[in-house]
């Protein structure tokens, strides 16, 4: 099974070469971003089908039904100190704790900057650059572990599905 701290550690290794070569630091701030996207889907996964059950076909439905974009969009929204009256209703509450909003900040500025490294040729990156993405993948997988049991359940539902409300 897929272990974010494995892609981490991975990320970590690549930044940390000596003489890294530009496609090394590019993979490394891929893969930090990797290593947060799957601890989230493992975190959901978990806590909506079961740690015991990750062989169940839900376990795999539910992990694989994640979007990039919706979970970009969401973080952009959910990191402010006060939440959109859209998403207070949906919550019911006005903000989220700072774990949570440190895990929003962190997700969707690691994904814009992944897209940089995977898509743009012109930029020139350094290892600090991608220890750097390598520090705020692991500050917020540990912020989302940080997460309070009931907004943790909350958030991770916001993430994956668009309410009505």
């Amino acid at each position: 099974m897929l272990d974010p701290c494995e892609l981490l550690g991975l990320a970590r290794e690549l930044a940390e070469r000596r003489s890294a070569r530009d496609g090394e630091l590019r993979r490394s701030i891929s893969t930090s971003y990797y290593a947060l996207f799957h601890a989230t889907l493992k975190a959901a996964a978990e806590r909506f089908v079961g740690p015991a059950e990750g062989e169940a076909p839900a376990y795999g439905l539910l992990y694989r039904g994640y979007s990039h974009a919706r979970m970009k969009d969401i973080c952009l929204s959910i990191e402010r100190p006060n939440l959109a009256r859209r998403y207070q209703q949906i919550l019911g509450r006005r903000t989220v704790s700072d774990a949570t909003r440190e895990f929003a900040e962190s997700f969707h500025r690691l994904q814009a900057l992944r897209h940089v490294a995977d898509y743009n040729p012109q930029v020139v990156f350094r290892p600090a650059d991608a220890l750097d993405a390598c520090d705020s993948a692991d500050r917020a997988t540990q912020a989302l572990a940080r997460i309070d049991g009931a907004e943790l359940t909350d958030i991770l539902a916001l993430l994956l599905v668009d309410s009505r409300a």
